[in-house]
């Protein structure tokens, strides 16, 4: 039934377990237009894209510990796209392993498909997930480290009990899974929902 949590993963699954709040007030940012050039897209198997609508936002959200002290190595991350107000919102729990941020849990809002579950039978989970979901660090520490490279990307997830109606519903439940006080008052993006063409 997969093996004993790595030391490593223990350590991550605590830090996400223990009260949180947020530290200073995070801004958004909006990350360049999305190009896929030929050469990429002949690796993923995919078409060529570039859109000046397919803009990404996104905010970094700095942790403090219960007594308000910063939590240096542990972050979460916000990102939707600017043309798309309420779908397709990702919020990562994120912390600083080495010289590099590994994401430790991963909240799929509103996602544009079905998340399949390659694992599902190992771990009794449903085969495919309609819907926004979240991929904790418990379930996929199960897998190993490995899991959490950007290859296996997470690969095991359970389905939220309801869809959330509004932003703020988001950040309610990435503060409860996440445990972090204050993470509800973050502003929303500033969506542009005229589209042009």
């Amino acid at each position: 039934m997969g093996r004993a949590a790595d030391p490593k993963v223990q350590r991550w699954q605590s830090l996400v377990d223990q009260p949180k709040s947020i530290f200073g007030w995070p801004t958004w940012t909006t990350l360049p237009v999305t190009r896929n050039t030929r050469a990429n897209a002949a690796k993923a198997g995919v078409k060529p894209f570039w859109s000046k609508e397919a803009e990404r936002m996104e905010t970094i959200v700095q942790l403090a510990d219960v007594d308000g002290v910063s939590l240096e190595g542990a972050r979460v991350r916000i990102m939707a796209w600017s043309q798309l107000p309420l779908a397709d919102i990702t919020m990562t729990f994120e912390v600083l392993d080495g010289d590099r941020w590994v994401c430790i849990s991963r909240i799929d809002f509103l996602p544009p498909g079905p998340h399949p579950n390659v694992h599902w039978k190992q771990f009794n989970l449903e085969p495919s997930i309609n819907g926004s979901h979240i991929h904790t660090c418990k379930d996929n520490g199960r897998l190993g480290l490995d899991a959490f490279t950007p290859r296996r990307n997470l690969p095991n997830a359970v389905p939220l009990s309801e869809e959330p109606l509004s932003f703020r519903d988001m950040l309610a439940v990435a503060a409860n899974f996440y445990n972090i006080d204050g993470l509800g008052d973050i502003t929303p993006p500033e969506w542009n929902e005229s589209l042009s063409w």
